[in-house]
């Protein structure tokens, strides 16, 4: 099962918008990777309020993990997650500087 894994902040634009964004995300493995979207998993970790902070501030970002195929080619890794970060801007209203998306080359393990 391919798996990411997005950490979100309780109560930020992200935890209210879950629904669109798994969708966004299966569409995504789909175009990219060719899988089967309901064999998709995906993780959600909600931070509670206070837990996290960016220049002493609570944090509003949020962070999506996928791993990919060993070798995957460096262009097509930029476009992914180019779009995932698109993706989480258009859904949520975010700042850029508000989403980290990484890509692990083989299994992601949790």
């Amino acid at each position: 099962m391919d798996l990411y894994a997005c950490i979100i902040q309780e109560g930020q634009a992200a935890d209210q918008r879950v629904d669109v964004l798994e969708a966004g995300l299966r569409r995504l493995a789909r175009e990219f990777f060719e899988d089967d979207p309901t064999e998709v998993g995906i993780r959600w970790t909600r931070q509670p309020r206070g837990w996290a902070w960016t220049a002493g501030e609570s944090s509003t970002s949020s962070i999506v993990v996928r791993s990919v195929p060993v070798g995957f080619d460096n262009e097509e890794r930029e476009k992914f997650l180019r779009a995932v970060c698109d993706l989480w801007v258009e859904t949520t209203g975010c700042s850029i500087d508000e989403i980290v998306a990484t890509a692990f080359d083989g299994p992601l393990r949790l």
